[in-house]
């Protein structure tokens, strides 16, 4: 019996020092936003809004692929469209919360790729815009 309410008051000073967490409420996207990477060989980390990489030999390819992904949205029931904003068209081939699409470098192409999510939470229909961009230079020539 000792250990167990050692145990339980552990849980709970573990709860407190962690702080308190509000609830997430339905409908809430309030906190959704963007965040993306250009895929290279070296560990790629995801940043909101906009990323840069750069292109030198042996570092990447070019083309490449740029991922971005949508973040800060509470659990539910969500759908996405997405579209890139370069070419004003809907990219068909992402539905989920992540998408990748190729970017060449600013050599071989113009070197960004600007997406836009739109997310609607189907419980509740409210839906809110996110976008990032990214960015993909040559670090060359």
């Amino acid at each position: 019996m000792r250990i167990n309410a050692m145990i339980g008051l552990s849980a709970v000073a573990l709860a407190l020092a962690m702080g308190y967490a509000e609830p997430a409420r339905a409908g809430d996207l309030s906190n959704a936003g963007m965040e993306c990477y250009v895929d290279t060989f070296r560990f790629d980390i995801a940043t909101a809004d906009s990323c840069t990489s750069l292109w030198v030999p042996n570092g990447a390819h070019d083309p490449s692929v740029a991922v971005f992904s949508v973040t800060g949205l509470p659990a539910g029931n969500y759908s996405y469209v997405w579209r890139n904003l370069e070419t004003n068209a809907v990219v068909a081939s992402c539905i989920y919360s992540a998408c990748a699409v190729q970017i060449a470098t600013d050599r071989l192409g113009d070197g960004v790729a600007i997406l836009q999510a739109t997310i609607t939470d189907l419980d509740t229909g409210a839906s809110r815009q996110v976008q990032a961009t990214a960015y993909y230079l040559d670090g060359y020539t």
